[in-house]
């Protein structure tokens, strides 16, 4: 089974990150204005490359801004660390979000 998770990539093109979080690539730029923590590598040609790291970061600013429906300016302070401890609902959804990436490799090795 280790085999399989090799497939996993270290660093997505803005499309396919656009894709996983099912906003439009536009909305990762202006997230990248406004979160200074964003700061995706840039390929020779100018193209966007996201880290895992990043990704982790743009699902927790999709959460806030998108599920919870907070507002960028009180997103960037969440986000940049203003509570002295992680939101418990943060932490759990990150917890959750991993292991469903889990399953998901799972049944794709399992092919269905």
């Amino acid at each position: 089974m280790e085999a399989e998770n090799t497939h996993i990539k270290k660093y997505y093109k803005i499309g396919e990150v656009s894709k996983m979080l099912n906003v439009p690539a536009s909305t990762l730029r202006f997230w990248e204005t406004e979160f200074r923590q964003l700061k995706p590598m840039k390929n020779k040609k100018g193209d966007r490359i996201y880290s895992l790291k990043d990704i982790e970061l743009l699902k927790e600013i999709h959460y806030l801004t998108r599920e919870k429906g907070i507002k960028i300016a009180k997103a960037t302070r969440k986000v940049s660390g203003g509570s002295a401890e992680p939101n418990p609902n943060t932490v759990l959804v990150k917890k959750l979000r991993e292991l469903k990436e889990k399953l998901l490799v799972f049944k794709q090795a399992l092919g269905e």
